[in-house]
């Protein structure tokens, strides 16, 4: 049996589907088919300290602003080309991919303070960082799951998947993922918590389709839907999901913060906000890909090659003419 039908065939439904359901999960995931991480021998990773980095211009800077309560990281790369990943929670840290996709790929994790670790992997989809930044979740090119050391580099493969989407990572180590059955054919995508101790992994709701899962303030999940009329945002309660919002069938890319407003991208008439659940989506302006401040209080659009911060209403917050990402927030790389 291959890792991705493992996946599937150990899925159980508990009866308490919500975040704190999975809260308890040890920090070190374990390889479903045997329950114990699987340790492989780390791939080549190259060390550049912050002068080396100056010497060989490939330098890369991280420059952090305030923008209401959170850390707006605007990250300048020595050339134009590589994706933004994700940004630590302190802000003292970002992961770079020089390609996303791909068969083969270069990781590089570059500190504040300008030193640099790049690590081959097999291509690149995601990365999370942990609550503490010591490691992240990244997930490959074809799918598969590793936990990568951000101090040394070094990377073990944790599951074989597949997987998608930018895996969330509790502060505990617990992380939950979308399980598909393959990257390159998603037609299912089922939100799973893995449990490291036993193998098993939970299905966190009965949807087929789960674009993506957010955090909410009090510790459930909303996650995002599809639906055969449009696109749902969901509540995952211990009881039911509960229904927060059934938007427009055009409705991509949609955003949840963790007081429960929701952002989306709607064709080409830019991006729209829900205030609350039941309430009129108001626009917010042109953009696209938009993403929430761990706050709340902005929300972070591309529109050209530039990242935008605006306020609830719209009015802008900040201009960033550099790859830009919210520190600590969940899927918000750029």
């Amino acid at each position: 049996m291959s890792s991705s039908q493992g996946v599937i065939a150990r899925r159980q439904l508990r009866g308490d589907p919500r975040i704190a359901a999975f809260a308890a999960i040890p920090i070190v995931l374990a390889a479903l088919a045997v329950g114990v991480a699987s340790a492989r021998p780390a791939p080549g990773v190259t060390r550049l300290s912050a002068a080396d980095a100056e010497r060989s211009g490939a330098t890369i800077r991280l420059l952090p602003h305030a923008v209401g309560g959170s850390t707006l990281v605007e990250v300048e790369p020595p050339a134009a080309g590589p994706s933004l990943l994700a940004v630590s929670a302190d802000g003292a840290a970002v992961a770079l991919a020089d390609r996303v996709g791909e068969l083969s790929g270069s990781l590089t994790l570059a500190a504040a303070d300008g030193s640099q670790l790049r690590i081959q992997l097999p291509g690149l989809l995601a990365a999370s960082f942990a609550t503490d930044a010591s490691w992240l979740a990244v997930i490959d090119g074809r799918g598969a799951l590793w936990r990568v050391d951000a101090g040394s580099g070094r990377a073990d493969l944790l599951d074989d998947g597949p997987f998608v989407g930018s895996p969330m990572v509790a502060s505990d180590g617990g992380l939950i993922l979308l399980a598909v059955p393959s990257v390159e054919a998603p037609y299912q995508s089922h939100l799973v918590a893995l449990d490291p101790t036993t193998g098993v992994a939970t299905a966190l709701s009965d949807a087929d389709i789960v674009y993506a899962a957010f955090p909410l303030d009090d510790g459930d999940l909303a996650i995002v839907v599809h639906d055969p009329s449009g696109t749902q945002v969901q509540r995952i309660t211990s009881d039911a999901a509960q229904l927060l919002a059934h938007l427009d069938p055009e409705a991509v890319n949609v955003a949840v913060a963790a007081d429960g407003r929701i952002a989306y991208e709607h064709a080409d008439d830019g991006i729209f906000v829900l205030d609350a659940a039941g309430s009129t989506p108001h626009s917010v302006g042109i953009g696209s890909r938009p993403c929430f401040a761990p706050d709340g209080s902005s929300l972070l659009v591309r529109r050209g090659d530039q990242r935008i911060a605006l306020a609830p209403d719209g009015s802008v917050l900040a201009v960033i003419d550099e790859l830009a990402g919210f520190a600590g927030s969940v899927g918000c790389g750029s």
